[in-house]
């Protein structure tokens, strides 16, 4: 997905001098509205609540109909997967025409340069993890610009990696998760857990209309 007019090129009285890259990721695990609490407090400020929901990911030997079978609402530490996984394994390729200027650069090669840094939580179990500091001079300044002529195509492609798991999947149970690879990206940003998750692409630069 892209918000260029035609997806992949610049409207032909337009140029652009891309100086920085940048890749926003945001992750967030889904709150649980707990309906049955034994302290008598209900809580209504969750995503969904347990009646019903409970029934759409119900764990457990009974197999559950749906789109959200041999699923689980996702925790924190599954959200930071999906930060790691995105880093690390999310390379990135960027250029125009039928070059790239920049080929097979990992996610962590591309900080943003705003939003939270990190934390473990503690004994809140609230993890947080940005790409980069949260300040603006943390972006990827490039050493030399690229240039986007008018009518030139713009080329920006993202590959997703899968670590081999050394044949050590079914002893951890990291790669047998109901058919979902756990050390895949693509597996785990498909997987129905009720995670809220967003990767962009940003060039960034000088963006001029040529013709007044």
């Amino acid at each position: 997905m892209t918000n260029l007019s035609n997806g992949s090129t610049l409207p032909s009285d337009q140029s652009h001098v891309t100086l920085a890259l940048r890749v926003y990721m945001a992750f967030r695990n889904p709150m649980i509205r707990a309906t049955g609490d034994p302290s008598g407090a209900e809580k209504q400020n969750g995503d969904f609540s347990q009646a019903g929901a409970a029934a759409f990911f119900a764990p457990g030997p009974v197999p559950v109909a749906g789109p959200g079978a041999g699923n689980y609402p996702g925790s924190t530490e599954d959200v930071y997967r999906l930060h790691w996984l995105t880093m690390e394994s999310l390379h990135w390729s960027y250029g125009t025409g039928d070059k790239f200027s920049i080929s097979n650069m990992p996610t962590r090669y591309f900080p943003e340069g705003g939003g939270l840094h990190g934390d473990m939580g503690g004994a809140s179990d609230l993890i947080h993890w940005n790409n980069g500091m949260p300040e603006h001079t943390a972006i990827l300044r490039l050493a030399r610009a690229i240039l986007l002529p008018p009518r030139q195509n713009v080329k920006c492609q993202a590959q997703a990696f899968t670590y081999p798991d050394g044949g050590n999947g079914a002893t951890f149970g990291l790669t047998a998760a109901n058919g979902r690879n756990m050390l895949s990206l693509v597996d785990n940003l498909n997987a129905n857990d009720g995670i809220w998750k967003c990767i962009q692409f940003t060039f960034d630069g000088l963006f001029a209309r040529d013709v007044q």
